[in-house]
């Protein structure tokens, strides 16, 4: 019996749970995110209340608690399906993390780095499609839910075997971002920079 695997599930869970943004902002003493701009703990409410530099260092954070569960997985030989749901559970630590009281970012950041170690071909057109849509719409909502359903449809039809695990993540991500799809048919979705939020 392999009492390795559920432990790298519970790991990556729990290295999700970091909430990078939340580091990031009390290093740099800038308000809490989840008390600020959008209340979102993720890269683009750092980046709305404290710049571009925290904002990186957000997005790095979210990378790196994401990649590190997967790639030890990867070094053990697990197969790619299996890492996959590694990714699940690291991506359900960071919009639910055990923590901050189950109260996480979006998960784009994370998805795309899973999306980098497991299937880079995807990562690729799921990080075209967010920059088209993102300039397109001025909106990053809208980019990430359509980054999310792109890689639902395209895992179907050319990764199949993957179609499962990379269905919950971009399920998850369109989940976190259901407050922005109502923000989105009222049309009170802030633009891209914009400080001045729709009434939480």
């Amino acid at each position: 019996m392999d009492i390795i695997y559920p432990a790298i599930l519970l790991l990556a869970y729990l290295s999700g749970s970091i909430s990078t943004a939340i580091v990031v902002c009390r290093i740099l003493t800038l308000p809490d995110p989840r008390l600020s701009g959008s209340n979102n703990p993720g890269a683009t409410n750092v980046h709305r209340i404290g710049g571009s530099k925290a904002a990186l260092a957000t997005l790095f954070g979210d990378i790196i608690k994401t990649a590190a569960p997967i790639t030890l997985a990867m070094w053990l030989g697990y197969s790619k399906t299996q890492i996959c749901w590694i990714g699940v559970s690291a991506l359900l630590g960071h919009c639910f993390p055990i923590y901050f009281g189950f109260k996480g970012g979006k998960g784009v950041a994370s998805l795309i780095a899973i999306l980098l170690l497991i299937v880079p071909r995807l990562a690729i057109l799921a990080i075209l499609s967010w920059i088209v849509t993102a300039w397109s719409f001025q909106r990053s909502s809208i980019a990430s839910i359509t980054l999310a359903i792109i890689i639902a449809v395209f895992s179907y039809y050319f990764n199949n075997d993957l179609f499962l695990p990379l269905l919950f993540l971009s399920a998850i991500v369109v989940l976190r971002h259901r407050k922005n799809i109502a923000n989105i048919i009222e049309g009170k979705e802030p633009i891209i920079g914009s400080k001045n939020l729709p009434p939480k």
